[in-house]
């Protein structure tokens, strides 16, 4: 569970109960969090790929490198950003309905290279010629996803890698186009609940105050039990 973010109270006036857990704050650098966004983005992996194959598309595995004079991931990733606009446009002229999930990795030189799940349907041949224009490096791999197993696998190996210091703020971990499918939300009683972000020493005690005055029922979403017999671990005084 993650310890840095505050909490996230879904109300139901209706029931006469509120539901609280803690709240995720979906960084990287967090262990609690990092788990459950590599747990994410895997799935996601596994839903696009078997929605493609199923419809008959062609999905690849893909790796593009940088250049090979480039000495850094700053320098790559610099780069990268100008030139993968202008790759995706020829991508889409080759395939206007190409789909993809992009994964940047910090290779065992210090460069980034970019992996990726996609349905451009290019042959190797074509992304070495066409990364090349854009000052993208010569070495590319495309090779045929045969099994969303094989898909997985694929993404587990890369999501998650750390990628050291010089990553800018705000570096997509990972990146789907548009219509990369999402995961489903589930249909639980928690989808009619009105969500409240509560943070900072004590926002417990307010919920709780709260509660008590208008004889609604707080609950741990974690345990079902009522806050009267769990510690969320907020500092509560006078209770």
């Amino acid at each position: 569970m993650c310890q840095r973010a505050g909490l996230l109270v879904g109300w139901d006036y209706t029931a006469k109960r509120a539901m609280v857990t803690r709240a995720n704050c979906e960084q990287w650098n967090c262990p609690e969090c990092a788990q459950l966004l590599k747990d994410r983005w895997i799935l996601r992996a596994q839903i696009g790929a078997r929605r493609y194959l199923a419809a008959g598309e062609k999905v690849d595995f893909v790796t593009i490198t940088g250049h090979e004079k480039l000495t850094n991931f700053a320098q790559t990733h610099h780069v990268w950003q100008s030139a993968w606009p202008k790759l995706y446009n020829a991508l889409k002229r080759r395939n206007v309905a190409l789909q993809y999930m992009i994964i940047p990795e910090k290779h065992d030189d210090g460069r980034m290279h970019v992996h990726a799940l996609w349905t451009a349907g290019v042959t190797e041949r074509w992304l070495k010629d066409n990364s090349r224009k854009r000052g993208l490096g010569f070495m590319q791999e495309v090779d045929h996803v045969k099994s969303v197993i094989a898909a997985v696998r694929y993404v587990t190996k890369y999501i998650g890698k750390d990628l050291g210091a010089e990553v800018p703020k705000g570096f997509h971990r990972v990146r789907v186009s548009n219509k990369w499918p999402a995961i489903p939300a589930p249909e639980t009683v928690m989808n009619g609940l009105k969500w409240e972000y509560v943070n900072g020493n004590g926002a417990l005690e307010v919920v709780y105050r709260e509660c008590k005055a208008k004889n609604i029922d707080l609950i741990d979403i974690e345990t079902g039990e009522y806050f009267d017999d769990v510690d969320l671990g907020t500092e509560i005084g006078g209770l």
